[in-house]
């Protein structure tokens, strides 16, 4: 089923990931080297047929951003050193929640709004800026409030 708001492929797009989709491992093969040479070392039809559907999309609606190929790296990096290894679900404040922190024996709370954030009255775009207007010195406002942890960070 297809996401609420991801775009959708034209029929073109469509119709050839449908094509991609039934193609004999050998006839992937050879549309691969005719459209874009080398071929991968994936020796399933299903590896391959997955890659050229990426390659497809790709093409027609852009690539992913190098900070999302570099995350992509290292958790290739971190699976490949440990077969037990199991990030953790990337946390997600939703409007009307808290946070609370005390700091130098004051309780602080920042709520999380549709915008960003509310603290002190005021309203800020990120935990970054409040932790360093609670602390004066600079720190990462997501490891400040308790959200992320300082190794992830």
């Amino acid at each position: 089923m297809a996401q609420p708001n991801a775009p959708r492929a034209t029929n073109k797009i469509q119709d050839e990931l449908a094509v991609i989709g039934i193609m004999s491992l050998v006839d992937l093969r050879r549309l691969w080297r005719e459209r874009w040479g080398d071929l991968p070392a994936f020796r399933s039809r299903e590896h391959l047929a997955r890659a050229m559907a990426y390659r497809v999309q790709a093409e027609d609606a852009g690539d992913l951003v190098n900070a999302s190929r570099r995350r992509l790296r290292d958790l290739a990096d971190q699976f490949r050193a440990d077969k037990a290894y199991a990030p953790a679900p990337a946390v997600a404040l939703k409007p009307g929640s808290s946070l609370v922190r005390e700091w130098g024996g004051k309780r602080h709370e920042v709520a999380v709004t549709g915008e960003g954030y509310l603290y002190d009255g005021r309203a800020y775009g990120s935990l970054s800026k409040i932790a360093a207007v609670i602390t004066g010195t600079q720190w990462n406002g997501p490891v400040f409030f308790g959200v992320k942890s300082r190794r992830a960070a």
